[in-house]
């Protein structure tokens, strides 16, 4: 199971995450709010999910607005050449 983590605006307070399988927004969980900061949505994000030691995360926050256009070939695509880095 994937974790893709978003940022929505320059002032670092609308974020949302995506819970899925295989990238499809159809089939997924998306959950999107606002949160005062990033260490906030990072907090809620251990209570909803505890350690995420099951889950894939891919952490998108840092790419903001450009994230939320990324389709799911994308989303693979990027997966795919992060897990080839790892040792």
């Amino acid at each position: 199971m994937y974790l893709v983590l978003y940022c929505h605006n320059i002032g670092m307070t609308d974020f949302s995450f995506f819970e899925t399988e295989d990238f499809d927004r159809e089939e997924g969980y998306i959950v999107r709010g606002k949160w005062p900061n990033q260490q906030a949505f990072r907090d809620y994000l251990k209570t909803e999910f505890g350690d995420m030691s099951e889950l894939h995360l891919l952490d998108l926050i840092a790419k903001g607005q450009e994230a939320e256009n990324y389709s799911q070939s994308d989303l693979m695509q990027l997966v795919l050449s992060l897990s080839l880095k790892k040792p």
